[in-house]
């Protein structure tokens, strides 16, 4: 299996919505080895960040729990950085691309293009089984179960599934295993880079995000730091940088035992031993959170916010003053028979009513980011 090399992705969702992303996991296999493990908690986009009882009782991830998490589109970056060039797999390679695309679109992000294959589609194919569910597939491999619907140890347990049918059918890549994609997702626009890359020219330097563009959601960020940063949590033991086989996987070892999701909603982080091979992959670092000395030169921005919101609601309170005394002016003249005078008072009423709806919007949106 020297050839298969791929990172295997699983997302957990807060409802419904495909996009309410709220965890990912991720493991990098390289060479029929597993040689990398990350996983951290998501806080999904806004408007569709509300969590149903249903997805709680599937995964346990609650709202406390995502509070201070990276949000997607920090994730984001950090899951392109972790997967680099590799192709993506996923146990229901549909359903985690669609999660993938669904949470991207909500935000207006870039995203290059990726390919997923699904892993329940191989096992579909090479075992004849009854149902083809995660557990019931890996029952049939003697691999170790899944207990908790937790995104790292999905992620773990796809892989092994891949690992050990390839090596049952003595597949040696990914095109031996796959005739092709399961699910596409983004495109390569040109003239746009996907990742952090060094800067071919002083050009180049400028666009340093990793996704490209603008804020896409319009707005301006007063310079406020994240909540939170993307932290991977590694298992690089020796033990799990072993291909699985039918026979090794009978057994669950050490390194195939999933760490219990504790109630923090940091992301732990597990130092790698030295005794690494020198070809082993660096995992890309995430830029650090900016701590509470960092955001000094935040608060007069938000204060000048919060200050210009309540001047702008004041003003729209008096025009709604004026526009209450225009509108009984203008009946009193239209009643009188002065209709060019309650033309007039009309016409002020209305412009005092465009300036009650923009002063109290534009006050509120004010007030609201600055907090």
């Amino acid at each position: 299996m020297s050839g298969i090399s791929f990172t295997a992705i699983d997302f957990e969702t807060a409802n419904s919505n495909r996009g309410s992303v709220c965890a990912v996991g991720l493991v990098k296999v390289r060479d029929g080895r597993i040689v990398d493990k990350a996983s951290w908690l998501i806080k999904p986009p806004p408007g569709i960040d509300h969590f149903d009882p249903i997805n709680i009782e599937v995964h346990g991830i609650r709202e406390d729990d995502v509070m201070h998490a990276a949000d997607w589109e920090m994730s984001v970056e950090g899951i392109l950085q972790f997967v680099c060039e590799d192709q993506l797999v996923a146990y229901d390679a549909p359903y985690d691309a669609s999660v993938m695309r669904k949470a991207t679109e909500h935000l207006r992000l870039d995203l290059p293009a990726k390919e997923f294959y699904c892993a329940q589609e191989l096992a579909r194919a090479q075992l004849e089984l009854p149902k083809h569910h995660l557990n019931d597939v890996l029952e049939a491999l003697k691999l170790p179960p899944v207990h908790q619907h937790e995104p790292g140890t999905n992620a773990l347990a796809c892989a092994n599934v891949v690992l050990t049918i390839a090596a049952m059918r003595q597949l040696a890549s990914l095109a031996e295993i796959w005739p092709a994609p399961a699910a596409s997702i983004g495109q390569r626009r040109q003239g746009r880079r996907v990742r952090d890359e060094a800067p071919d020219d002083g050009r180049e330097a400028a666009d340093t995000d990793a996704l490209g563009g603008d804020d896409p959601r319009g707005e301006a960020s007063d310079g406020e730091a994240p909540d939170a940063v993307v932290t991977f949590v590694r298992d690089l033991s020796p033990e799990a940088q072993t291909a699985p086989g039918p026979a090794a996987q009978a057994e669950p070892g050490p390194a195939e035992q999933e760490k219990p999701r504790t109630s923090s909603p940091s992301p732990r982080r597990e130092t790698a031993p030295e005794t690494l091979s020198e070809t082993q992959p660096e995992t890309p670092q995430i830029p650090a959170a900016a701590g509470p000395e960092d955001r000094k030169g935040v608060q007069p921005a938000k204060q000048s916010g919060m200050k210009s919101g309540i001047a702008l609601l004041a003003v729209g309170l008096l025009a709604a003053f004026f526009l209450s005394a225009l509108t009984g002016l203008a009946i009193q003249s239209f009643a009188a028979g002065q209709v060019g005078i309650g033309a007039v008072e009309l016409a002020l009423a209305v412009a005092a009513a465009w300036g009650v709806w923009a002063s109290i919007t534009h006050g509120w949106r004010r007030i609201w980011s600055a907090k």
